[in-house]
């Protein structure tokens, strides 16, 4: 795949729809990714740093997937964001990508 038709999308999340946002992959058949658990951070819904003043971590996930599952997976993602009484952090960065 070349740039033209993937795309790297970088995850951020909190920790607490992690598992949501798995299975929501999983659904779509994206079993690839890179994960970075217990991140800190501060963002729109406020700081993350684990500790009893910030609670709370995020996680980061890398996938490259094809451009067509992108809207797609975004928008599921938003439909379990959107689910929850209080909104959690997740955010989204797609970026061009080339497999080598």
């Amino acid at each position: 795949m070349d740039a033209s038709d993937t795309r790297l999308v970088i995850i951020i999340l909190d920790q607490g729809v992690e598992s949501d946002v798995m299975a929501v992959m999983a659904e779509m058949g994206l079993e690839h990714f890179t994960k970075f658990d217990n991140v800190s951070g501060a963002g729109e819904t406020g700081r993350r740093e684990g500790d009893p003043v910030w609670p709370g971590l995020n996680t980061v996930l890398f996938v490259v997937m094809p451009v067509s599952q992108v809207e797609p997976l975004v928008d599921r993602c938003h439909a379990v964001r959107d689910s929850y009484p209080i909104t959690p952090g997740m955010k989204f960065i797609i970026l061009p990508a080339q497999m080598l």
